[in-house]
């Protein structure tokens, strides 16, 4: 053990499990290198300038996207340490902060261990590309190359006084269509040469980043949407004719918008799904979720109901830094009922038995996604007075650490 692992064992840091974490949750094998990248997509139009004679302007789009990937045995380069920040650029209180990761930063890639499935990541709104480090350095740690996308005028560094919901409502889809569209020359030349299988994508996105992965898997806009939304109709009407992005294999939702789609226009979506929401979701109602889940009847689907939990469900655990503000930030991180650090093994633990078996063709890992496989519902009897009824047990699960969590599966209809 390095000095450096002395000082941070497992468990201190973010992306680590915690006691009692389902067996999946652990990190793998792989030593994990990050680097940053910036893509550039063209001709772009650009919400946040406002429309100009009944058009939005045009505009080369920046992306900086965050890469984790499996990295040569030996490094000895520095641990990485990323910088996300409280507050938000429009209100004036933006405050950097750093999150000290196991990934070593430029790292030289493994080849030789690959090629790898990929793994887009689309945060919420608004976000960072850091906001879900824990699975991404847990991932790739795994045997995949994992891509974080900082969506532009979405990002806490970066958000405008005004545009921003018209830019998230455009883009989403976009930036995750044109970043997994660059896998393959990603894979001809540069740092990930070699390294990638662009035909085993998966797609993980967080609220915002839920409404544009379900778009980009083929969920068809609402008419409330086009409606409420007359400035930027003229963009999103455009893509009326699309029907999903047929590389995307497998899709990974953590609460995800689709107030803003048609939930009965859901039939496009015929890949592997898993969902994330917690049952006291007010920021994207449980309720239409499970709806909209419910209704992709081409789809294989898996729900996780989280119960009693709000809206974050995904995000990385409160920094220290945190602590010393007010709940309305604080709450970026952290859930009235959940200890987010449960949130995430168990979120680790899903979603690498979701990705394993829908992209590396590992059938041994249907039976984490089934259950239970002892013991009650997992919802509990809450009647005053009366005995809780015993958890359900999941596979992969302790005894009694699956409290509070409910795990359905809903078979594509055929």
């Amino acid at each position: 053990m390095t000095d450096w692992e002395h000082e941070h064992p497992i468990g201190t840091l973010t992306g680590d499990p915690v006691p009692g974490a389902p067996e999946l949750a652990a990190r793998g094998s792989c030593v994990t290198g990050v680097r940053t990248l910036m893509l550039t997509e063209p001709d772009q139009p650009n919400a946040r300038a406002g429309l100009k004679d009944g058009a939005y302007p045009r505009y080369d789009r920046v992306l900086k996207a965050e890469v984790w990937y499996p990295a040569l045995p030996g490094c000895d380069q520095d641990r990485a340490v990323y910088t996300d920040h409280l507050g938000r650029a429009d209100l004036g209180n933006l405050e950097p902060f750093p999150i000290a990761g196991r990934a070593f930063r430029d790292a030289e890639p493994d080849p030789s261990a690959g090629p790898f499935p990929v793994a887009v990541i689309s945060h919420g709104y608004p976000g960072s590309r850091f906001l879900l480090v824990n699975l991404a350095e847990n991932l790739s740690s795994k045997g995949y190359v994992v891509i974080s996308i900082g969506h532009t005028e979405n990002t806490y560094e970066d958000f405008p006084a005004s545009g921003s919901l018209e830019s998230a409502l455009i883009h989403r889809s976009r930036d995750q269509r044109f970043v997994i569209s660059m896998l393959p020359q990603l894979n001809r030349e540069g740092f990930l040469k070699g390294m990638l299988l662009p035909e085993k994508t998966g797609l993980i996105g967080f609220s915002m980043g839920g409404y544009g992965a379900l778009r980009t898997i083929g969920g068809r806009l609402g008419g409330k949407t086009l409606e409420n939304f007359r400035a930027c109709a003229g963009e999103l009407a455009e893509e009326e004719g699309f029907r999903g992005l047929k590389t995307v294999k497998a899709a990974a939702l953590f609460a995800p918008a689709t107030f803003f789609l048609d939930e009965d226009r859901s039939g496009d979506i015929n890949i592997p799904t898993l969902w994330f929401c917690g049952t006291a979701d007010y920021t994207v109602g449980y309720s239409r979720v499970r709806g909209f889940c419910e209704r992709a009847v081409r789809s294989d689907r898996t729900l996780v109901s989280y119960l009693n939990c709000g809206h974050n469900v995904a995000n990385n655990p409160a920094p220290p830094e945190a602590y010393s503000h007010p709940w309305e930030i604080f709450k970026r991180w952290s859930d009235p009922v959940w200890d987010t650090r449960r949130l995430n093994d168990a979120n680790c633990h899903f979603l690498t038995a979701f990705l394993d078996l829908h992209l590396k063709g590992d059938a041994s890992k249907a039976d984490y996604l089934q259950g239970p496989v002892s013991g009650g519902t997992g919802a509990g009897s809450g009647i005053p007075g009366q005995p809780a009824e015993k958890p359900a047990e999941w596979k992969g699960f302790t005894e009694g650490t699956a409290a509070g969590i409910r795990l359905e599966t809903f078979p594509a209809e055929k």
